[in-house]
């Protein structure tokens, strides 16, 4: 490589230099007023700027120059994630250095991932100086725990506190007064719940309007109630890891939207809220010894869903209520459905069949899958008869998702178009079968002959 001197020859101009100054120290120049520019900003922006970068990142731009020294300790977050090639003396020690030269300044979000093993008491000291420092979100994610594991006192009474997330995969400890006036939302992950009273003032704080459980064991509790009158949305997923279950009142007056995916272990019991817009139950895999209680628990649930506006059931939720067909006897009303979504249509169904007789102002049906008819089963005259008022009154609209055609599938269109005599559109959105272009014509062209009992019925196949 030939580096050239910066001169000016009386022939030829060095492209290096323009104007009789080096190019190298044009960018060093350039570079220099691109760094003055970014030091002149406000601290605010800065800071603003460093909140976006992990801790770690942020921490690093102490070494930029003499008013970055310290910058990084106004920024609201502090953020740690051990990872399996952290050096875990070095991951603890720099926890417990940002903490303590962050001083007082106040924390917005507190997150931090790591095993816990024999550093319990480190690991409590840390969150100890989030609360001290009126943190407002915070989020623990906790492995490798011996025994059960108690968090410091002052995180449950903290007054700052709006946003909780606990992961923590073993048993914990909670202490007996639980005390979070401000607390908005709360996602408890793989928890072992171990004491009934600090559970339900755990999920019971007044403020509370986002509730996530998931994956916890409730095995040593009998019974708990969830009073919760500001909640507005609760998700629930367990599995059916644990034979014995517990006994859940959720009681909810301004909930508006419950998700509930479950092995039904445990016994959950909504009591009625009016304000319930949305609603969904799925069920988790479990022995199919357990179809018939799982069946009866879903029901109970049910019941306190009757002022619902949208309600989805997966097609493992129908499978199970299809085991005790003599449930849909019990089925109140549900005067407000107007949406009903089923992850499988079966017409034979007796918990389908009470649910479409009990939803009289029904105006949309959805499904994913459907339980074919032979010729037999629609010149069946019980079939759908006596047909549900809302077929003859309100439901507009059926879509049907993932069809597969068949001739038996076009015999179940053909009994609810026939039943569905205001219906305004029947959307099919059909899966095909590309290698045989030909027969899915012909399935086509008999969908669109088949009779309709409204007469402004569109179909619409896609």
């Amino acid at each position: 490589m030939v580096l050239w001197s910066c001169e000016r020859s009386s022939q030829v101009m060095d492209e290096s230099t323009v104007n009789g100054k080096p190019k190298c120290q044009r960018l060093h120049k350039g570079k220099d007023a691109g760094i003055d520019k970014i030091n002149r900003l406000p601290e605010a922006i800065l800071e603003h700027i460093l909140s976006f970068l992990p801790t770690v990142d942020a921490v690093k731009t102490s070494v930029l120059c003499k008013k970055w020294q310290y910058l990084w300790t106004s920024i609201p977050n502090v953020e740690f994630e051990e990872d399996s090639s952290s050096k875990r003396e070095l991951f603890m020690n720099s926890v417990e250095r940002v903490l303590l030269l962050r001083g007082c300044s106040h924390i917005r979000r507190f997150y931090i991932a790591c095993n816990v093993f024999d550093d319990a008491y480190r690991v409590n000291l840390w969150v100890s100086a989030a609360v001290q420092q009126n943190v407002e979100e915070c989020s623990l994610c906790l492995s490798g725990i011996k025994g059960p594991f108690a968090l410091p006192h002052c995180l449950f009474i903290s007054t700052s506190l709006t946003n909780l997330e606990l992961y923590v995969a073993g048993a914990l400890k909670l202490p007996s007064k639980i005390d979070l006036p401000n607390l908005k939302y709360l996602i408890l992950m793989k928890i072992k719940f171990l004491d009934e009273r600090s559970t339900e003032q755990l999920l019971s704080c007044p403020a509370l309007q986002e509730l996530f459980v998931e994956d916890c064991n409730w095995s040593h509790l009998r019974a708990v109630t969830i009073f919760t009158p500001m909640l507005k949305s609760l998700t629930i997923r367990d599995k059916d890891r644990h034979r014995v279950g517990c006994q859940v009142m959720i009681c909810a007056n301004n909930l508006e939207s419950i998700y509930c995916k479950s092995a039904f272990v445990n016994d959950y019991c909504l009591r009625e809220s009016c304000s319930l817009m949305e609603a969904v139950i799925d069920v988790a895999e479990f022995p199919l010894s357990r179809s018939r209680e799982a069946a009866y628990r879903i029901s109970k649930l049910l019941q306190g869903m009757r002022s619902v506006k949208s309600l989805e059931l997966s097609s493992k939720t129908i499978e199970v209520l299809t085991s005790a067909d003599e449930i849909y006897i019990h089925l109140l009303v549900f005067g407000n459905l107007r949406s009903l979504n089923l992850g499988r249509l079966d017409l034979k169904c007796g918990a389908v069949w009470g649910l479409l007789h009990h939803s009289p102002h029904l105006e949309m049906l959805e499904f994913h899958q459907m339980i074919g008819l032979t010729s037999d089963d629609v010149e069946n005259s019980s079939l759908l008869n006596p047909t549900p008022g809302c077929f003859a009154s309100h439901l507009k609209q059926i879509k049907i998702d993932d069809f597969i055609t068949s001739f038996e599938m076009i015999r179940v269109v053909k009994v609810l178009l026939e039943h569905a005599v205001v219906l305004e559109t029947l959307t099919i959105c059909s899966t095909g079968n590309p290698a045989e272009p030909e027969m899915e014509k012909v399935f086509r062209e008999e969908l669109l002959k088949l009779p309709c009992g409204s007469k402004g019925c569109q179909i619409i196949l896609s």
